[in-house]
């Protein structure tokens, strides 16, 4: 990132349209109806249209950017501020276009629910959200942006909230990415305690300083702590459990989520902060990458619901984009993220095409299609083959260019790579074929297309997963490298990587069709059981959610449930004790005030009147009274002193 940026006002607008939108809609959604998806949808057009008027001065490396004070407003320490370079313009493309082309499909796909309005304010909420996020030019507003992001995913997972499944699911994922999110912010702290700056202009003068410190050991720790915060908001192992779930969202809240927005939040933010890692911090974000990337790869070979496949295909792929950070090579990673955003973002508007069709996400229950619904086909076809890496979609670009760095770097890692890259061919093409072809079932054969609210946007994206990925190659001298500021390109065309990425697709795709589709076991028959056993497991997610529900989340309800037992029992009979105590001693008090205390005041008091009484008939007014009086009174104390 770079001090020397042109001052661009008009930066506000791109997170404020869309946050404007919100407003609007959150506040007249109801009287505005149907025209609350149009108003939501200009106002990302419009950030769209603003990005796009960047792309020439960002390109030939002239980022913009505008700041306001902050905390002081003499101290240039204390400022904060938008700022847009390649990399964050890259990002703002993706947001723009892909949310763009999902708040379009959404008008077809929600166009009955019943919260319409409410829907469109909360997608707005979400893309300015992440928009401020990828625009932030200092940690404070990026956590700000960060967990604003995490709200808009709780609101719109748990959208149909008279479901308790979807209730459950964005709880899960509230929870689980503000476990996440505290590794974020210790790394915040931790860096604002070491060195006093914050903001990202600052970045690689504050490595230098450390490292020249030799406090290599403390740059590892924030490094690994932030990359907590990734792991948690990308779905890494072990925190992935969140995204599965989250598939109980509308389907359009699921592309957004897993294509545009969130899960590529923790790749940007790890690319972002970059040169803070050292080779320590890169490898334990290369094991998870790896780790995540063959894991979620092997379940989804085995998930029967149409977007549980595509929720641990999300899962596998940002592994594969951790892999490539780790191995060192953040606009890799960043040129998979974008080729990854328009296939992913196709399949699941695909899937909720589908969906929306038959009304059915097992596939036992979907088959044959592929007649009735042919533009979803044909573009769920030409995501499944990108996804794959078939030459030349575009994710045969960004995929190749990943396995050609770890063929270079590790080539441990290459060799799982390529296993990784045959589940990956595997697993969507058994969900092509099983969705579009064989035998229709019941559900599938009253199938019709979409309309062409819903169509439109997946012709649009299908041909970005077609050409995107052309951005980075030599064809147009890897211009995408170069837009974020890397030289790290491979010259030409690598026709032995080529020759070997083909051959790995080829045979994802007949494993597909041989044992997705025909049913062939190629398993020796004494080996049958232990297979069965493997499978069972692996179909179960390995047991990860159990595995917490055992070790973590029953162990902590039931605490919970003895320290209330206890608060009930100890705590509140104590306090009521006491109170009970108390009264008692009341009572004991205000018995002896009445028979003791009283009686004598008011004994007393009787004395004291009938002295007065006594005392008064004395006082009778006559002289002569008072002679009698004083006479035996002289008498008495005559003869007293005698």
């Amino acid at each position: 990132m770079n001090h020397a940026a042109a001052s661009a006002p008009m930066l506000f607008l791109i997170p404020g349209l869309p946050l404007l939108s919100f407003l609007i809609l959150i506040l007249f959604g109801r009287w505005l109806g149907k025209l609350s998806a149009w108003l939501s949808v200009a106002a990302l057009a419009s950030a769209f249209c603003l990005t796009m008027s960047l792309a020439g001065r960002v390109t030939h490396g002239d980022p913009v950017g505008i700041r306001w004070a902050w905390l002081s407003a003499v101290n240039p320490r204390w400022t904060i501020g938008f700022f847009v370079d390649g990399l964050s313009w890259l990002m703002l493309f993706i947001i723009t276009s892909i949310g763009t082309m999902i708040q379009l499909y959404s008008i077809g796909y929600m166009h009955d629910d019943p919260r319409f309005s409410r829907f469109f304010a909360y997608l707005s909420l979400f893309c300015a959200s992440m928009l401020g996020l990828v625009m932030a030019d200092h940690f404070v507003l990026l956590y700000a942006c960060w967990e604003l992001v995490g709200l808009c995913s709780f609101l719109l997972i748990g959208f149909w909230f008279e479901k308790p499944s979807a209730v459950a699911a964005s709880r899960k994922a509230f929870l689980t990415t503000r476990f996440g999110d505290c590794g974020l912010l210790g790394g915040i702290m931790l860096l604002a305690w070491a060195t006093g700056q914050l903001g990202f202009a600052n970045l690689p003068a504050i490595r230098a300083d450390l490292v020249a410190q030799h406090k290599e050991g403390l740059l590892t720790l924030i490094s690994t702590l932030i990359f907590f915060g990734s792991v948690g908001k990308s779905a890494q192992f072990p925190l992935h459990v969140w995204l599965p779930d989250a598939m109980e969202g509308p389907t359009p809240v699921s592309a957004l989520i897993h294509a545009a927005t969130m899960v590529a939040a923790g790749v940007y933010l790890v690319a972002r902060t970059f040169v803070l890692f050292t080779p320590q911090s890169l490898a334990i974000v290369l094991a998870i990458g790896l780790i995540t990337h063959i894991f979620a790869g092997t379940v989804a070979l085995t998930m029967t619901d149409i977007k549980k496949v595509l929720a641990y295909s999300t899962i596998s792929q940002l592994g594969l984009m951790m892999t490539a950070l780790g191995l060192g090579s953040p606009a890799i990673a960043m040129f998979h993220l974008t080729t990854h955003a328009f296939f992913k973002a196709l399949l699941f508007l695909g899937a909720g095409s589908v969906i929306h069709a038959t009304h059915q996400q097992e596939l036992s229950h979907l088959g044959g299609l592929i007649d009735s619904m042919l533009i979803t086909g044909i573009t769920f076809l030409i995501a499944s083959m990108s996804m794959s890496g078939v030459f030349p979609l575009s994710g045969f670009w960004s995929k190749d260019a990943i396995l050609l760095e770890a063929q270079y770097r590790a080539p441990v890692v290459f060799a799982c790579l390529l296993f990784g890259a045959v589940m990956t061919s595997s697993y969507i093409f058994r969900l092509y074929l099983r969705c579009f072809h064989g035998r229709a079932s019941h559900d599938a054969a009253h199938a019709h297309e979409s309309p062409p609210i819903m169509a439109g946007p997946l012709v649009v994206l299908a041909v970005g997963a077609v050409l995107v990925g052309l951005l980075g190659s030599p064809f147009v001298h890897h211009w995408f490298f170069h837009l974020v500021g890397s030289e790290e390109t491979h010259e030409g065309l690598d026709l032995g990587m080529l020759a070997i990425s083909t051959g790995v697709a080829s045979l994802g795709v007949w494993l597909a069709w041989d044992i997705g589709m025909r049913r062939r076991n190629y398993v020796p028959a004494p080996l049958r059981p232990a297979a069965t056993a493997i499978y069972r497991v692996v179909a179960n997610k390995y047991y990860i959610d159990e595995l917490y529900q055992a070790v973590l989340i029953r162990p902590f309800l039931a605490t919970t449930r003895w320290l209330s037992k206890f608060d009930s029992v100890v705590v509140d009979g104590m306090v009521n004790g006491a109170g009970a105590g108390g009264w008692q001693l009341s009572q004991w008090k205000a018995a002896f005030d009445r028979a003791v205390v009283d009686r004598v005041v008011n004994g007393l008091a009787e004395c004291v009147r009938a002295v007065g009484s006594a005392g008064r008939r004395l006082q009778t007014g006559l002289v002569h009274h008072y002679l009698l009086a004083v006479t035996v009174a002289v008498v008495a104390i005559a003869v007293w002193l005698r």
